[in-house]
């Protein structure tokens, strides 16, 4: 009988994980991706409360034989209930008999994973030492980006925002020692004019936020939320990346209806697999929809269980 292992938040967290290490898999989940060596089909969702989703994200790797499904909620109000506002599991299952092997709590990973996107898209379409801005930065998902500047570009410039200028003054203080220290920004528009990469980490947001005019040459943006722009800006940026094209052109759960006129001119993987160039001049503004592979989960996940 084939016995299922749990590892909760508190051990991830007690694990202490190298970020290195996460960013590591993630890139060669995007390599692999690329190669068109996963299984990873457009996630499913479904809306019971408004900005609320809860998303189930299959995905198999053949060159590694691991496999799973990841469940995950986002829950913009839960904070205010003393609750995380994303959650979920990721469910490892056995490729060669589907017998489920392992449950793993999926709040680190995902804020962790996902930062490391943001960090490969940086290392990939960004100039040298940029000035980052980060929308939505006190929640997980803003923290754990700070996290990772902090260890992938030290010394950098931050400037963070969000809606609660008291969090975003306590977020300040926690960072003082670090080598990166956050700079408060509570215009938005001052973050996007001042900043070479802008990761947008709002939650789901009834009417847009930004506008096309702030960007400016060089820019690349990193929609962690992938609304919050006018339904047009795709016709306003040089380039458009995506991680999975079929994904975020999936017309049930994919994008096309917050932009219209979607039409990505490239995915990450196939730039970190040699067969796309990626950004071709310094000039081009770049709007980035890494909507979520789950290759990275289950790497990740698989990583973790190796290690606990």
């Amino acid at each position: 009988m084939t016995t299922c292992r749990f590892i909760s938040h508190q051990e991830i967290t007690d694990a202490d994980f190298p970020l290195q290490d996460v960013y590591d898999l993630v890139l060669e989940g995007f390599r692999l991706h690329g190669l068109g060596q996963s299984e990873n089909p457009p996630k499913q969702a479904v809306h019971t409360r408004p900005r609320a989703f809860m998303h189930a994200m299959p995905a198999y790797l053949p060159t590694k034989d691991i496999a799973g499904t990841k469940l995950v909620s986002v829950y913009p109000d839960n904070p205010g209930k003393g609750l995380d506002s994303t959650t979920g599991i990721v469910v490892m299952m056995d490729p060669g008999s589907g017998i489920t092997t392992a449950i793993v709590d999926a709040r680190w990973l995902t804020n962790t994973r996902t930062a490391m996107v943001s960090i490969v898209t940086a290392k990939l379409l960004a100039k040298s030492n940029p000035v980052f801005g980060i929308v939505g930065a006190t929640g997980a998902s803003g923290r754990a980006h700070i996290e990772a500047i902090c260890e992938f570009y030290p010394g950098s410039r931050v400037l963070v925002n969000s809606r609660n200028e008291q969090r975003c003054t306590e977020l300040i203080e926690a960072y003082r020692e670090r080598d990166t220290s956050p700079i408060l920004r509570m215009d938005q528009e001052a973050v996007v004019k001042e900043c070479d990469v802008l990761v947008v980490c709002t939650s789901r947001l009834p009417q847009p936020i930004f506008k096309s005019e702030w960007l400016h040459a060089g820019q690349i943006v990193l929609n962690v939320h992938t609304q919050g722009w006018p339904s047009d800006i795709t016709d306003h940026v040089d380039r458009v990346s995506c991680d999975d094209r079929r994904q975020v052109m999936d017309p049930l759960n994919g994008l096309i209806g917050t932009y219209p006129r979607l039409n990505p001119d490239f995915e990450l993987g196939e730039v970190v697999a040699g067969t796309h160039p990626g950004r071709e001049s310094w000039d081009h503004t770049i709007f980035c929809v890494n909507y979520g592979l789950a290759v990275f989960d289950i790497l990740v996940a698989d990583y973790i269980l190796s290690r606990i």
